[in-house]
Formats: C-alpha cells, structure tokens, sequence
C-alpha cells in the first residue's frame, strides 16, 4: 500500500516535468526507471493482493508511464544540443517567422543527427 501512495507522488513529479518541458524534462531520465520500478514492487509485493482492480490497473499503466518517460528523458540527452539551440533561438524570436526559423533550424539538425547515425525514418504518404 505504501508503494502505491509513492507511485502517485512519483508520477504526479513526472507530469511535473513533462509540463515544465526542457531542460527540466532531462530529469525524466532519472524519474522514469524510478517510477517502474516501484510500478512493478506495488503490483509484486506482498500487500499487492489487498489493492483494489483500481490500483492494480494505476499501477500497472504508471509502470508503462515510468518506461515511457525513461526513454523521452533519454532522447532528450541525446538530443541536448539541438533542444537548447531551440529553446535559446526561440526565447530571441519575437515574430512568428522568426519562431518557424527557429524550428526549422531545430528540425534540419535533428535530419543531420539522424543522417550521422544512420536512421532513416519512414515517410509518410
């Protein structure tokens, strides 16, 4: 019981760092596989019996948002550069062309990161 009380302290602090959006959400690298981890130690322990369909079902679902949140935490380190380049270049933009100037610097090297590791991406009709 106590680790469900937990898993709802940790996933609010996760949608905490969703919303506050870079370079807060790097944190989600550290949150995340905190979050599944004690997503699956609520659905495992010994008075995991006792919690009721609606708390088996959070738990559950709050382990899929710690894994999710792991590799958004984690694609946004690998992505540090471009995403401060952007948050920079737009805290400059004053116009809404600049802003579209700003993204697509921000999109052109995020295609050159891809190109560097070679990932293609499936187009799209």
């Amino acid at each position: 019981m106590r680790a469900a009380r937990a898993l709802t302290v940790l996933v609010l602090g996760v949608l905490v760092l969703y919303l506050l959006g870079f370079p807060y959400a790097l944190g989600l690298a550290a949150l995340g596989p905190l979050v599944a981890v004690v997503g699956i130690l609520a659905l495992t322990l010994r008075g995991a019996g006792t919690l009721t369909t609606w708390a088996r079902t959070s738990a559950a679902i709050s382990t899929g948002l710690g894994v999710i949140a792991t590799f958004t935490g984690l694609g946004m380190i690998v992505l540090y550069q471009p995403f401060a380049d952007l948050a920079e270049c737009r805290s400059r933009a004053l116009t809404i062309t600049a802003d579209r100037e700003c993204q697509a610097d921000f999109d052109a090297a995020y295609q050159d990161m891809l190109d560097r590791f070679g990932v293609e991406l499936p187009s799209q009709p």
